[in-house]
Formats: structure tokens, C-alpha cells, sequence
């Protein structure tokens, strides 16, 4: 990771010389360090024949960043994730293994660059080229594993307009929660269709996508407006967008979120088995009070699968299934509580989340899926430390039904 940077700091250096003039050191005196320690444990259990799994990783997230002289500054960041046993069960892939979730294979460390790039922010727009995770809504972190998803690529966001941010990408490249290599996001597409049994070229071509994020605050209500674009040539298009609405009602808060994904496939995989056209359409509904938080979700699936490789804002995410099944009605309910932060339980922060799953007109392809979560901060007896304890009941009509357990510490600091 230093050898890069200190390469992308020498590079710069020789097309732009007034860096030098204006302060190198700040580079350097200026930046920052921070980063996260965690030990996970994750297990799935099949009531059936169905292979359980069980994996345990050791390792963290750490992010370098440099000042910003004459708007230009560097970053780097480095993510592990080491096994700290080899299970008898199957690899639930948390950490690497030469086979599919389940398998009874050797589980092997992931060490690799998560993040290096060098960014300008001149006139309110800030240009980042480089190995970068990003945030949007249909390619993001996708942090489901020990380590996020990376991209590699160019970004760009312009906040030059009040309250509004303007976002465009060209992503060539991406790692997933076990790589340690990067892959064409062709790579990733070309999965997704794998995953479902069909095996069919992709097209290898950038993803580019244009965003458009805008919050609107007026005396009663906050409304807070994401519309997205995503496109690769002979591959797929797809539009996203999310409205946020919030305001009070008396002593409580009230907000509903609506969103509308679109997608197709086009140009030479529109002519393969891979075909499809899409949409997912979908809101939440909530009300917080003294700590509380409610909210019931519904969502519609249009005639084909849910094309998301790269992380994705589906209407109902759950710990194991997520909407996104052709021709799927869901519904589902959470209900949150954190506790007050002069109580004897501060720190602690707990939900329940419910949802069914339905397809239409299939009567032996319904899900249920119970979830509960435990999240205890301890930041006030121990800076930084945290830990967390997650129980997933899941109950399928066509296939073993099963629990997913998973547990978390975290030690996060700063430098």
C-alpha cells in the first residue's frame, strides 16, 4: 500500500509543481489513520441435508488518507480477514476457500489493497481515480462479510448547487468479500447469472452511472429526493429512484420512503438466455417515539429477477433473504428500540424484523424470515469497542429450512 501511494504522490508531483511549493509536508502533517479491529463468527444450520457452515475471521479495515494541498490528496486503505481455525462445516465465506458456500474446504486469509487513489476537489467538484469503495445506491459497500466491496474506476460529485449533489462514475473493476484480486464488473454480472444456473458471456464494458441527490428541508416536512442511472453497453440499464419524506406529529416522527428500480437488459445479452426487463417498486412506512422505531415495508417484483451484483437498496433486506425474486409480493415489519443514553442500559440497541415472501400464482415458493439483533456499544466504558450478537429464523416452502447466527466484536480507532 505504500509503494502505491508513495507513487501516486511522486506522480503528482511532476504534473503538478506548485504542490511542492505550497506546503508537501501538509500532505503528510494533515492526514489521517483510523480503522476497525473485529472478530466475526458466523454459522448457518439446514434441518436437513443441506451442508451447515461455519467460519471465523480475525482481521479489520484501515484507512489512510492524506491533507489536501492545492485540492489534490491521497488515500489508501488495506483490509484482512484470516481464519482463525479450519471448520469441519461447510465455508460460509467470510474468509477464502476454493469452493461455493458449503463446501468442506481449506479456509485461506484475504489480505489485499481495499482502497488506493488520488482525488482533486476544485470548484466544489471532487474527482477520485483509483481502487475506491463507493455509496450509491446500486453499487456500494455491500457489506454483508468481513470485508466490503471495492471498485476501481473514476468518480465524480459537484455540490456547487445548495442541496444538491451531482454524481457520475466509470467503475472498469470490482473485489468482492473473498478476492484479493480485482475482476471486470463484467465478472460480476456474468456471477449473478451463474448463481441461477445460466452460464453466459458479458460483455466486458465500464459501468457508468449518473446521480442526482437533492434534500429539500421546509418548516413541516424534509424530503430528500435519489435519482440514479446505470448503464453497461450490451449488458443492462437501470434507474432507481427513492423519495424520503419525514416530519413530526406531535412528540413522535413520522417518515415514508417510496423507491422504483428499473431494469433491462440490452444490446447482445438482450439476444441470450440471460435476457430480462424488470422493475421493483416498494415503501416504507414508520413512526419513531422515545426511542422506538416502527415501520411496516411492502414490495413487487416485476416478470424477472433483480439484476445486483455490486450491493443494492432492495425495499426488504433481511439477514439471509433480501425481495428481488420475479413476480415476488413481500411484506414485512421491523420494530427497533435504542435506550436512552442516561438509562442503565445505554449503549444497547435492539430489533425484531419479519417478513414473508410470495410469488404469484406459486404456492410452494413462499419464505418467512424472522430476525433479531442485539448491538451493544460500550464506547462509554471502553472507546471504540462494541459488540453485537444477530439469530435469523428462516422457513422455505421448497427447500431445508434453517437459523443463521452471527456475532461481532469491533475495536475502532483513530489516529
Amino acid at each position: 500500500m505504500k509503494t502505491r501511494i508513495h507513487y501516486l504522490i511522486a506522480a503528482s508531483l511532476v504534473s503538478f509543481p506548485t504542490l511542492a511549493d505550497d506546503g508537501l509536508a501538509n500532505l503528510f502533517n494533515d492526514g489521517s489513520f483510523k480503522g476497525q479491529f473485529q472478530l466475526f463468527d458466523f454459522q448457518r444450520n439446514f434441518d436437513g441435508d443441506t451442508q451447515d457452515r461455519r467460519d471465523t475471521s480475525l482481521g479489520g479495515l484501515f484507512y489512510l488518507r492524506s491533507g489536501e494541498v492545492n485540492g489534490i490528496q491521497f488515500g489508501g486503505a488495506f483490509a484482512s480477514a484470516n481464519p482463525i481455525w479450519d471448520s469441519s462445516e461447510g465455508l460460509y465465506g467470510l474468509v477464502g476457500g476454493a469452493g461455493a458456500p458449503g463446501s468442506l474446504v481449506d479456509r485461506t486469509a484475504v489480505n489485499r489493497l481495499q482502497e488506493y487513489f488520488v482525488s482533486g476537489n476544485w470548484f466544489d467538484t471532487k474527482l477520485t481515480y483509483g481502487a475506491q469503495e463507493l455509496r450509491t445506491p446500486m453499487m456500494n459497500p455491500f457489506p454483508l462479510r468481513a470485508i466490503p466491496f471495492t471498485y476501481r474506476g473514476a468518480s465524480i460529485k459537484n455540490t456547487s448547487i445548495d442541496n444538491l449533489a451531482i454524481s457520475a462514475l466509470y467503475i472498469t473493476d470490482y473485489m468482492g468479500w473473498t478476492n484479493d484480486t480485482f475482476a471486470d464488473v463484467s465478472d460480476g454480472v456474468a456471477g449473478e447469472f451463474a448463481r441461477k444456473g445460466i452460464k453466459v458471456d458479458v460483455e466486458d464494458n465500464p459501468m457508468i452511472a449518473f446521480g442526482l441527490d437533492h434534500n429539500l428541508a421546509l418548516s413541516a416536512l424534509n424530503m430528500k429526493t435519489s435519482l440514479w442511472y446505470y448503464g453497461m453497453d450490451d449488458v443492462y440499464d437501470q434507474y432507481y429512484l427513492k423519495l424520503s419524506f419525514s416530519g413530526e406529529l406531535g412528540s413522535a416522527g413520522w417518515y415514508f420512503t417510496p423507491s422504483y428500480l428499473k431494469q433491462s437488459s440490452n444490446g447482445k445479452l438482450s439476444q441470450t438466455e440471460a435476457q430480462f426487463d424488470t422493475h421493483q417498486a416498494g415503501f416504507h412506512l414508520g413512526v419513531k417515539w422515545r426511542g422506538f422505531d416502527a415501520v411496516v415495508k411492502y414490495v413487487q417484483t416485476g416478470d424477472d429477477d433483480v439484476v445486483a451484483p455490486f450491493g443494492d437498496e432492495k425495499v426488504i433486506i433481511q439477514q439471509v433473504v433480501q425481495s428481488g425474486r420475479a413476480n415476488e409480493d413481500a411484506y414485512g415489519a421491523q420494530l427497533s428500540y435504542r435506550f436512552a443514553p442516561d438509562s442503565a442500559l445505554r449503549g444497547v440497541s435492539a430489533y425484531v424484523n419479519w417478513a414473508t415472501y410470495d410469488i404469484d400464482g406459486e404456492d410452494n415458493q413462499g419464505i418467512n424470515e424472522t430476525d433479531f439483533s442485539v448491538w451493544y456499544d460500550l464506547n462509554h466504558l471502553v472507546e471504540g469497542f462494541s459488540v453485537r450478537a444477530r439469530h435469523a429464523i428462516v422457513n422455505f416452502d421448497a427447500s431445508d429450512d434453517l437459523t443463521d447466527t452471527r456475532f461481532y466484536l469491533y475495536y475502532k480507532f483513530g489516529l
